[in-house]
């Protein structure tokens, strides 16, 4: 890890802006699911499949780059 590697503070605010609101999702599609908001079994599996895919893919995502790179 050299010091040209390192990434800004602000860049670690938006990694985690990011996993908190697909954790968000992931908590609000039950009850989206229950409520009759996705209607379609196309609709009720592109959501699941962005917000608990875009969930694992970030936190996948931030441990290889810190890793990677250091916090």
């Amino acid at each position: 890890m050299s010091l040209s590697n390192l990434k800004p503070s602000a860049g670690r605010i938006f990694d985690l802006a990011s996993i908190t609101l697909m954790l968000f999702f992931c908590i609000k599609y039950p009850s989206w699911f229950s409520n009759g908001y996705l209607d379609t079994i196309y609709l009720k599996v592109a959501v699941a499949v962005a917000a608990y895919g875009g969930l694992v893919g970030n936190l996948v995502w931030l441990y290889k780059d810190i890793k990677r790179r250091g916090w």
